[in-house]
């Protein structure tokens, strides 16, 4: 009798999820002025870690999520040249509210790119 519970066991199909988190894509603002194509940088914020994957240096940059400046509607991963700020608007007029992204060089102190981003929830792999 054990060894057909056993058996039941092993082949009931296992049924897991991951968690939940963002996908955020985001396309530069000079995309729309100046109708220059350019690629959509894509992140993912997770429960425990920010991450995306940087064209000039070739690799994913990660940085864990008790590690990024947070507040109320906006939150900020900061990183060894630059920090990144998402920040969530409500232009007037208007009754959805927008994500937006700039890159910050704060060794320099000047804005480097604005962003418009979209944002889905998803599960995570």
């Amino acid at each position: 009798m054990r060894k057909i519970i056993i058996l039941i066991l092993i082949l009931l199909p296992n049924v897991s999820f991951a968690d939940q988190g963002l996908e955020i894509s985001c396309l530069n603002l000079k995309s729309a002025l100046y109708g220059k194509k350019y690629k959509p940088l894509n992140f993912k914020l997770e429960a425990t870690t920010f991450h995306y994957f940087d064209d000039k240096k070739g690799k994913f940059q990660t940085i864990k999520t008790n590690e990024l400046d947070t507040g109320k509607d906006y939150f900020t991963a900061r990183f060894d040249d630059y920090e990144l700020g998402f920040q969530i608007i409500l232009f007037e007029g208007e009754e959805k509210p927008r994500m937006t992204m700039s890159k910050y060089d704060f060794k320099n102190n000047k804005f480097l790119e604005h962003y418009a981003c979209t944002v889905v929830s998803a599960y995570i792999n």
